[in-house]
């Protein structure tokens, strides 16, 4: 009996595996990061974010509700993975490439988690945000919804820990580093860190929502927890030097506007040249490090995180 239901669970390995690099061929498959802990990276292509799934001893953890679609993927990779129910979905913050599939997982049963702060932000920038993903994703009208369903559990203070006889899992926040309700995993027996979109692996950040001059801070404390594997919400997995580069990259455009900035010049007037180790967190987008220098430029002018002052998304 034990034999054929493991047949019958690497098959359907193989058959989940196939379909979703059938639907996607950017869509990496699991990637083992300890026993009983995966990670998952989206199809940057459709908008997805990185997954983190955690097997606790009757239930699964995923971290990052993701896109609809993607959660509906998600769903099936899962039984693939484990037997066990997820019990547990964690927005790491709000934007919808991280919160948007909250519904999905609540109809298969899961009860979506988060801080405080990712609350707050869903109800100031809420629905209008959806809204507007109304017009350019599919999955996102086709869950029929006029805003995106809010965390069911909301965590009050920094910390929130799972625990049973096979791991323990550390919900914390740090203050606002990418937004206000940056949430965090860490596994310390593993030492293993999810950190969302406060640290990604590579040019796929925004800081339009973010406290940029407090973020360094932010991620010098999640360093401090002193990580093995560092799992992003975009881009590869790896260590502790993705939040060092990060941490970095932060630093040095905040400084070089603000150079500019106390020399009178405007964002439009501005040359920022960046360190070489800098070249990973270089946004690739059409206007380079224009939006980035907008941003730092409206902080540091307002006196005031870049996130507290009114702005569209984009």
């Amino acid at each position: 009996m034990d034999c054929c239901f493991e047949w019958r669970r690497l098959f359907l390995a193989v058959l989940v595996l196939c379909l979703v690099r059938g639907a996607s061929g950017q869509n990496a498959a699991p990637q083992k990061i300890s026993d009983g802990v995966w990670f998952l990276v989206g199809d940057s292509s459709k908008g997805y974010s990185n997954t983190t799934i955690i097997e606790m001893q009757s239930y699964l953890i995923v971290v990052d509700a993701n896109y609809p679609a993607r959660a509906k993927e998600l769903l099936t990779i899962s039984k693939s993975l484990s037997m066990k129910p997820v019990r547990y979905v964690f927005d790491t913050h709000a934007h919808g490439d991280h919160s948007y599939g909250n519904s999905v997982w609540t109809a298969a049963g899961a009860t979506t988690v988060a801080f405080r702060g990712v609350e707050t932000e869903m109800d100031r920038w809420e629905p209008a945000r959806w809204q507007v993903a109304m017009t350019k994703r599919e999955d996102v009208r086709e869950t029929g919804e006029a805003d995106v369903q809010r965390p069911q559990k909301i965590i009050d203070g920094d910390t929130f820990v799972l625990k049973d006889k096979t791991r323990e899992v550390w919900f914390i926040f740090l203050g606002w580093g990418h937004t206000p309700g940056d949430g965090y995993v860490w596994l310390p027996k593993e030492q293993v860190l999810c950190t969302g979109d406060a640290a990604v692996n590579g040019p796929r950040n925004k800081l339009l929502d973010a406290n940029i001059a407090n973020w360094p801070e932010v991620l010098d404390k999640a360093l401090a927890l002193r990580p093995l594997h560092v799992l992003p919400g975009h881009g590869a997995a790896g260590g502790a030097e993705i939040l060092s580069g990060q941490a970095q990259f932060l630093r040095d455009i905040y400084g070089e506007v603000k150079l500019q900035t106390d020399a009178g010049k405007t964002p439009a007037e501005m040359h920022i040249k960046l360190p070489e180790s800098d070249r990973n967190w270089v946004p690739n987008r059409p206007d380079g490090l224009q939006q980035d220098i907008e941003t730092v430029y409206l902080e540091l002018t307002s006196h005031a995180p870049a996130g507290s002052i009114p702005h569209v998304w984009k």
